[in-house]
């Protein structure tokens, strides 16, 4: 998962941008597909923050905790470790494809 903006946040944005901008913009033949998008967009974005999202960024906020009180200090191989596998999945997500090239080579 992305930090920001999280896929929530890019859903609820595709959904004002097709209510509020290009609604009134597009002929009137085609505002009730407009509609049905935006209604789309707005209710994935509502889905996934109640259900999807919670799930998601639990173990990295339980992780920067840990990291900042230090308690994972005599385990810091293995927290680099979670730490570069969070930033690869990241990647994968951003620019699929870069995982390789954005690989410090000692993993």
């Amino acid at each position: 998962m992305q930090d920001r903006p999280d896929a929530p946040e890019l859903l609820a944005a595709v959904a004002q941008y097709l209510f509020e901008d290009l609604l009134p913009e597009v002929p009137r033949e085609h505002r009730f597909n407009v509609r049905v998008a935006a209604n789309c967009c707005a209710i994935v974005a509502r889905e996934w923050d109640a259900e999807v999202g919670r799930l998601d960024r639990a173990p990295q906020r339980e992780l920067a905790e840990a990291i900042r009180s230090g308690s994972l200090d005599d385990r810091w191989a293995e927290t680099v470790e979670s730490v570069r596998e969070d930033v690869r999945a990241k990647l994968a997500v951003a620019h699929p494809g870069w995982t390789d090239v954005a690989d410090d080579g000692r993993g």
